[in-house]
């Protein structure tokens, strides 16, 4: 990792009719190990959480202003400590007109890699907790949750001012609190949310479709390969390039799954592009994709449960040890696990015995 700026403003309101107040730092924070420690977790938190948007700036500049004051600061027309402290003026404007009630941090980094750099905006609550101090008595102390991020946004600065991606922008929502949720989407900028789960759900039937051309296990395998890269990518917070993934599934023809997507989203386009399920036209990423967690396990594992029963096992199961009869609405198992096996022996042997003692 490698941090080039960070600072943190704190921003705060006690009710929803009290004002909200923000104290801003006065310098950036010192870069050392542990800064460096904080920004790794954050990091990691925010790209291991599922359910992210991804997206753009706004074209209405009077909407997108933190984008341009980044632009700015990324051109070094604007000084970074300037950058984020308008950033965090807006923030506590825009919360003023809700009713939110609100105690935590906005933290802004910048981040330089070899082949990319990152804007990283969280916005991170502190936690209470208790410690055995130095006499071996508890104190109390505060510290800051960072697997708990309300929300955050990533921005690929270098997608972005290249202008090579229009989903260079990925939010997080704030789980059961839509107020600051929408509170800091409207502060962001946040546009043009791509349908992630619908573009799986596209990509994984043209997956479906290019398997029915393979041998069965050749297939099986292929369809997991699949399903572990994507999630790997995922994990890594990164986009599916659907080049790499040719590659990584046949080297000796790396390009003969991503020729057979191209095809396929070529002649999607042609039709207006391909249905979600739900009437809705959805195109092909042929390029790239941000792969939905939800819908990749989906794919290689049927699953269901009511107040009674649960149930999950591999998609490959389904007409072979596992049958379903449509007319009956039941299904028909073989070849149980051995532990379910014998659990059902011990209930079935634990009623015949109570049933013989009652007799």
């Amino acid at each position: 990792m490698a941090i080039t700026h960070c600072i943190a403003h704190a921003i705060r309101r006690d009710g929803p009719d009290a004002a909200v107040s923000l104290q801003q730092a006065p310098a950036v924070l010192t870069l050392n190990g542990p800064l460096e420690e904080l920004v790794r977790e954050l990091k990691h938190a925010y790209l291991g959480k599922a359910g992210k948007q991804y997206g753009r700036f706004s074209n209405d500049l009077s909407v997108a202003v933190v984008g341009q004051w980044l632009r700015e600061c990324c051109e070094e027309k604007m000084a970074f400590e300037t950058f984020s402290g308008k950033a965090a003026e807006h923030l506590r404007s825009l919360l003023g007109e809700t009713e939110v009630v609100i105690d935590g941090y906005l933290l802004i980094a910048l981040e330089k890699l070899a082949d990319s750099d990152a804007a990283y905006l969280f916005f991170i609550q502190p936690n209470e907790g208790v410690w055995l101090d130095g006499e071996l008595q508890l104190q109390k102390t505060f510290y800051l949750d960072v697997r708990g991020v309300t929300a955050a946004a990533k921005v690929e600065l270098s997608d972005w001012l290249s202008g090579n991606d229009n989903s260079y922008l990925s939010v997080l929502r704030a789980r059961g609190d839509k107020e600051f949720t929408d509170c800091f989407w409207q502060w962001i900028g946040f546009s043009d949310a791509r349908d992630v789960a619908a573009e799986t759900k596209v990509f994984l039937d043209v997956v479906a479709d290019y398997s029915e051309q393979l041998e069965a296990e050749e297939a099986h395998v292929y369809r997991n390969r699949v399903i572990d890269y994507c999630l790997e990518q995922d994990k890594k917070g990164e986009p599916v390039v659907i080049r790499d993934l040719s590659g990584h599934l046949n080297q000796e023809e790396p390009e003969r799954f991503s020729r057979y997507v191209a095809e396929r989203a070529e002649r999607a386009e042609r039709f207006a592009g391909s249905d979600d399920g739900e009437g809705q036209k959805v195109k092909l990423p042929a390029e790239a994709l941000h792969p939905d967690r939800k819908q990749l396990r989906h794919f290689v594992r049927i699953s269901g449960r009511n107040d009674q029963l649960s149930m999950s096992f591999a998609a490959e199961c389904l007409g072979e040890t596992i049958v379903y009869n449509r007319e009956s609405d039941s299904l028909t198992i073989q070849n149980l696990p051995a532990p379910l096996k014998l659990r059902l022996v011990q209930y079935l042997q634990k009623q015949k015995g109570g049933a013989d003692s009652g007799e």
